[in-house]
């Protein structure tokens, strides 16, 4: 991102207004005035960054007014910052550091008379971090604690309440794992994926629409928690985040963790209405039958076709839900075009199963929709890619490793995920098999694999000149063995046998 700026406005747009009690405008004056003073951009984003998880803390506390926050609040937050924020240790420095961050922000805005006050915090960071050691003192004394314990367990064993607060209880759990994903996602390791899931998101076109903000980013949110693959290891980040966070999640933060990993994309609509409470789904392409609670506007029900995540159950409905009016025919058209677009993978992936593909290209269904809808088209898969014939290898070759051993080396360096290597690797496979490469410098083997792969998907992330001057080779010997490798293994523009992420969306694109 270009500077701290942009980073403030992209937490914002995504977070829904009514839930934030720190407003933008308070922070951009607070970094304004620290510019104004000599502060560079560095420092500022720093500033952002303990403002930020300030933020989530409020949010995830429920506190809405910075006047009425005790000291006891503050010792919550530094335990929370440490059981929660990457990289954040509980010591000595990092709660002085912290506090300095939230003095000096809280000071201006009592200069502006936003605030009252900010002796609480003051006096939180003299107690909590003024002195030698670390003092954090506890919330309830031991007895109170058994008190509360007793009380929440002669709840749950009341009959006439237990569904009522079963479900507040989950409600609650759900939305403090939802603020710990957006929290261990925003940080700056991550700041790669969030912006190739931003344009994979929005397509090539990349357009965030000023009129319903708040829809875009639960569809971003949906698409990116459940369907996106990391750069590192092609993990979706909730299963990425319950590999390596699960141990600091309650029992009922992981239970209901792992029963989030199971959700399946699902394309829907609603047959028929069974009573006031429940109505009856048809899986678009299955034609599985399910049972959902009745939460759509009547009128305008049986017109409209739902995609998002569905336990494997099939009961209930999880995280967030896009609904869009088709008629009978442009449905058929939806699921005709999606089934084609399967047939393109299988190419890739012999033998796949419908689930494996929208495990892999969720997003790819999101957007025909999207663009049979709003862009009239009348394909988005071109015929040319189901019907065209590769050639066939006629002997068993083994690749050269060298080759393949820098290719892991370095295929991260020029922004590709695993995945993208994985392909690469196919694509050198399969030349290895159709004629005998001598490699004398793998270098330049390595550099024609990234090229062409980049150019069947359409990517930018790597030019000649910079792989030649990387790799100290020449560009002629990449041009010439690029050729090469086009000309044994026939490829084109979006290449089914290599198509990645990227090259997929993309192509739907295309006239």
């Amino acid at each position: 991102m270009k500077n701290v700026y942009d980073q403030v406005s992209l937490f914002y747009n995504s977070e829904p207004m009514d839930l934030v009690s720190i407003k933008r405008e308070w922070v951009e004056s607070f970094l304004r005035y620290k510019a104004w003073q000599g502060a560079a951009d560095s420092e500022l984003r720093k500033l952002w960054q303990s403002i930020q998880l300030f933020i989530i803390y409020l949010q995830y506390a429920d506190n809405e007014d910075l006047d009425e926050l005790t000291e006891q609040d503050y010792v919550l937050l530094i335990e929370w910052l440490s059981t929660h924020v990457k990289g954040f240790k509980m010591s000595l420095k990092n709660a002085r550091d912290f506090f300095a961050v939230l003095i000096e922000f809280q000071q201006h805005l009592v200069s502006r008379r936003i605030m009252s006050d900010c002796t609480e915090v003051e006096r939180a960071a003299s107690n909590i971090a003024g002195g030698k050691k670390l003092k954090l003192t506890k919330l309830l004394p031991s007895r109170d604690l058994a008190l509360l314990s007793d009380d929440l367990n002669t709840v749950f064993t009341d009959p006439a309440v237990q569904n009522q607060e079963m479900a507040k209880v989950i409600g609650e759990t759900v939305e403090h794992l939802m603020i710990k994903l957006g929290t261990y996602y925003q940080q700056d390791d991550f700041n790669e994926d969030f912006d190739r899931a931003l344009y994979l998101y929005t397509g090539p076109l990349e357009n965030i629409p000023d009129d319903g903000k708040e829809e875009f980013w639960l569809g971003f949110w949906d698409y990116f928690l459940f369907d996106y693959h990391l750069l590192a290891n092609d993990n979706t980040p909730l299963a990425h985040f319950y590999q390596t966070f699960s141990e600091r999640l309650s029992n009922e933060e992981r239970q209901i963790l792992n029963d989030l990993q199971s959700a399946q994309f699902t394309v829907f609509y609603v047959e028929r209405i069974l009573n006031q409470d429940w109505v009856e789904c048809v899986n678009l392409f299955t034609n599985e039958r399910f049972e959902l609670p009745f939460l759509f506007d009547y009128n305008s029900l049986k017109k409209l076709l739902f995609y998002g995540h569905i336990f494997s159950q099939g009961m209930i409905v999880i995280n967030y839900v896009t609904s869009i009016e088709v008629s009978k025919n442009l449905r058929r058209r939806i699921r005709e075009e999606v089934l084609r677009q399967k047939r393109v993978f299988e190419i890739q992936k012999p033998g796949v199963d419908l689930i494996s593909f929208f495990k892999r290209h969720a997003l790819v269904v999101r957007h025909t929709i999207d663009i049979l809808v709003t862009l009239a088209k009348v394909n988005v898969i071109s015929n040319s890619q189901i019907e065209r014939i590769f050639p066939k290898a006629v002997l068993s070759r083994e690749p050269h490793a060298g080759v393949i051993q820098r290719l892991k080396r370095i295929y991260a360096s020029y922004g590709f995920s695993k995945h993208d290597a994985e392909l690469i690797q196919a694509m050198w496979h399969d030349l290895c098999q159709l004629t005998d490469i001598i490699v004398r410098k793998p270098e330049v083997w390595v550099a024609v694999l990234l090229y062409s792969y980049a150019q069947i998907n359409y990517l930018n992330n790597v030019t000649v000149e910079s792989l030649a001057a990387d790799m100290h080779i020449s560009e002629a010997s990449i041009y010439k063995n690029k050729n090469k490798l086009s000309r044994i293994l026939e490829l084109k523009p979006f290449d089914p046998r290599y198509l990645g992420e990227e090259g997929f969306v993309v192509s739907l694109f295309m006239p």
